[in-house]
């Protein structure tokens, strides 16, 4: 039963799907993989501590909730300690009774809990749930341990990969943002006869005066000229002793 379970991650393509999708994609194929799974989830944890990132079904993620709520249950003693744990029953399983007596209520009657781990940091959990009392053997739970130590590789490079394709789309919108208002410095600049610094306080003032972005500014600006009917940005010449302050307005501009 372990060379298949392994081999089942080898189906999860890394940046194929979403992140939470590949979640999804993993926490179905352990619940396949262990015998006597009856439903599963992962427990991730988050700047607000764990939360249950993926699950089978609704009620293995009730489960789960309990032992968040009552800061104690299997799943949360594994990433914290980097143990498996094993419930044969609910019934009578002296180290969890509150968690054990809610989950016993929901139907579940075995828990295997094996730590996700990546160089030593635990960062979750995968959570394992038969309806049946010592659902999970010595079979299940060796099974079990090896898919999330290949799982917790799996789930750390979909994280890594989906981190740097983050990065890398908030650095082209940085790169498309300053394009756009570099365009618009330089319509102000041909207009007015100003620097790229003048160009930029322009747009400065005038995001301050109608608490609008410069960037959403400079696209209007720039949309203006192509189009020759929208608005483009014009100044009011700074003035000082006694003269108003300098603001940027925006007037229309007649086709030409």
């Amino acid at each position: 039963m372990v060379e298949p379970a392994i081999e089942s991650l080898a189906s999860v393509v890394v940046g194929e799907n979403s992140f939470d999708a590949t979640l999804q994609q993993v926490v179905d194929l352990a619940c396949a993989a262990v015998q006597g799974c009856s439903m599963a989830g992962i427990t991730l944890l988050s700047g607000g501590g764990p939360t249950t990132a993926v699950a089978t079904s609704d009620l293995a993620a009730r489960i789960d909730a309990i032992q968040y709520r009552t800061n104690s249950g299997p799943c949360l003693d594994a990433y914290r300690r980097q143990v498996l744990n094993r419930v044969d029953s609910t019934d009578d399983d002296p180290r969890w009774p509150e968690f054990c007596d809610g989950a016993a209520a929901a139907g579940i009657r075995a828990i295997l809990s094996c730590p996700l781990v990546v160089h030593g940091d635990g960062i979750g959990a995968l959570n394992l749930y038969s309806m049946t009392q010592f659902g999970f053997d010595e079979v299940a739970e060796r099974t079990g341990a090896v898919f999330a130590t290949h799982a917790s590789i799996t789930l750390a490079n979909a994280r890594a990969y989906w981190h740097t394709e983050e990065l890398r789309h908030h650095l082209e919108e940085a790169l498309t943002t300053r394009g756009v208002i570099d365009q618009a410095k330089g319509v102000l600049m041909a207009r007015e006869g100003c620097t790229a610094d003048e160009a930029f306080e322009m747009l400065r003032r005038l995001s301050q005066r109608t608490h609008r972005k410069v960037h959403d500014l400079s696209q209007e600006i720039v949309a203006g000229v192509q189009s020759s009917r929208k608005t483009v940005a014009t100044t009011v010449a700074e003035t000082s002793h006694n003269q108003p302050d300098s603001a940027s307005v925006i007037v229309e501009l007649s086709p030409g």
